[in-house]
Formats: C-alpha cells, structure tokens, sequence
C-alpha cells in the first residue's frame, strides 16, 4: 500500500514538473498609439472662394472679368467656370460660365451656358425688374425662369447667309417661360389676361436697361413664343428693343 502511494506521488511529482516545464503563451501586448488620427476638416466657404479666385487669376483673366464674377457672387448667383469654348468661323467663348441659379433661389432650367457679362445682365433683370413685377402683377412669388437656348454655334435665327449669332459667343439668352409659387406657369407665347399682359410689358421694357437687343412676339417670326436677349456692342452704345 505503501508502495503503491510512493508511485502516484512520483507520477503526480512527474506531471507538476512537465507542466512548470511547459511554457504558456501570453497575448502580445498591443501597440501604443502616440497619435491618433483625426479627420482633416472640410474647407470653409471662405477658402473655397479664395482657391476659386487663385484658379481665375492662374487662368490669366482680365480684370473686368475678375470683376464680373465677383459681382455674381454678391449677387448670389450660382455658377461654374466651364472650359474656353473654341468653335468654328468665330463662335466661342473666352471664359464661359455655367449657371444653375438666380439670386433668392430662383431656379434656371437647361444647361445656361454664357458669357459672365450676359449672366450678369440676366441677373440684374431678374432681381430688380422679374421678381418685383410679379409681386406687383401677378401677387405671386417668382421660383423660376425657362430659358430656350444660350451658347449655340450657329448663325442668326439659324439661317443662311446671315451674319453670327450673339448666341454663338455667348452673349445671349432666349427666355420662354416663368414659374410662380403655387405652380403656376406663364408663357412668354401666350399671355391671358390684363394682370399677364402688364406684367409681360413690364419686364419687357425693362430688359432695354439690361441688355442691348430685346425681342419678343411681335417682332418678327422668330421670337412669336420667346424673349430673345444679347449684350451685342453697337456704335455709340445703340440698343435694339422691339
């Protein structure tokens, strides 16, 4: 019996010693982190601004143009530059610009692409003889403006032998339509009533102190159902509204 005892107590003697032998793992520690990372923050409205000048300037504009946009952006018209245009037989624009909004939210439709003098004329129009106009005619809010056609490449009112469109150097804009809070609509082609026909007057004879040629139904046969609108130079800085 004795015996017996002296044998479990080597074998448990024996096993003690093969686990102290036997080496555990130990989990690694983990590294420590001496910085963390932060997240850069988004740049300000202020420094988008001035990299968007810087970019203007590198592309060597002149100061008029310079001046131009910084115009648009007090006015708070939304825009985009857009790549020099360069077309054929004269068609072109130097700096275009590409329009999404008017001041106040008014929306643009279609794609506006245009020279910054003639956003900029469309801009004065809009805030100081549209949007007033609609509240005095019609009671109503303006939301938006339809435009028809701005850079096109094409001669005038696209026919043959005539001379180069303004549209093709992005000097003008058509306008067909104007949107109202509420969901209304008025046509440029299609005036009803006394409120739509004083309103359409007056935004019509206003747009002579913005542009340099107005034309609209009744001109002629080209304009029966929009408002067509360029900054064309002309001797002693003669307009053609009609």
């Amino acid at each position: 019996m004795v015996a017996g005892l002296v044998v479990i107590a080597q074998a448990t003697g024996n096993i003690g010693s093969a686990y102290a032998e036997t080496k555990i793992p130990v989990p690694k520690a983990r590294p420590v982190l001496t910085k963390i990372p932060v997240p850069r923050p988004r740049p300000t409205a202020d420094k988008i601004k001035a990299e968007k000048k810087k970019a203007e300037k590198a592309e060597k504009m002149s100061a008029e143009e310079l001046t131009c946009r910084s115009k648009l952006r007090r006015a708070g018209v939304k825009f985009k530059p857009v790549k020099p245009i360069h077309g054929k037989g004269g068609c072109g624009i130097k700096h275009p610009i590409s329009i999404t909004g008017l001041p106040g939210g008014t929306k643009l439709s279609g794609k506006t692409v245009v020279a910054c003098a003639t956003g900029l004329a469309l801009s004065d129009w809009t805030t100081k003889s549209v949007v007033p106009a609609a509240k005095k005619y019609l009671k109503k809010e303006l939301t938006g403006i339809d435009q028809y056609a701005t850079y096109d490449c094409r001669s005038r009112n696209s026919q043959s032998g005539t001379k180069l469109s303004e549209h093709a150097k992005g000097n003008a804009i058509d306008i067909g339509r104007f949107h109202l809070a509420g969901g209304d609509k008025l046509e440029v082609g299609s005036v009803k009533g006394k409120a739509q026909k004083k309103f359409m007057k007056s935004i019509r004879d206003a747009a002579c102190s913005y542009f340099t040629t107005v034309l609209g139904p009744g001109s002629d046969i080209f304009h029966n159902d929009h408002f067509h609108f360029d900054i064309a130079k002309r001797r002693r800085g003669y307009r053609y509204c009609r």
